[in-house]
């Protein structure tokens, strides 16, 4: 399964990269991060993971960007 997350917070290329690297250390998700526009396509291998789920281990591990559903 497949969903695109609106990413705001994202700068430059290291803030997409943060977001990205986060996102791929998740077990079962394999994401692609975009600045324009501002999104992060998601796909899950096993199991969807919940927004807040996302939301909060983009927190601790990239820094202060914010997810939303698109």
């Amino acid at each position: 399964m497949k969903k695109t997350y609106k990413v705001e917070g994202m700068m430059c290329k290291n803030c997409r990269r943060h977001v990205e690297e986060a996102l791929n250390s998740m077990d079962g998700v394999k994401a692609v991060v975009t600045l324009d526009p501002p999104q992060a396509e998601i796909e899950f291998a096993d199991k969807e993971r919940s927004l807040e789920e996302l939301q909060v281990f983009v927190s601790e591990e990239a820094g202060n960007y914010i997810l939303s559903e698109i």
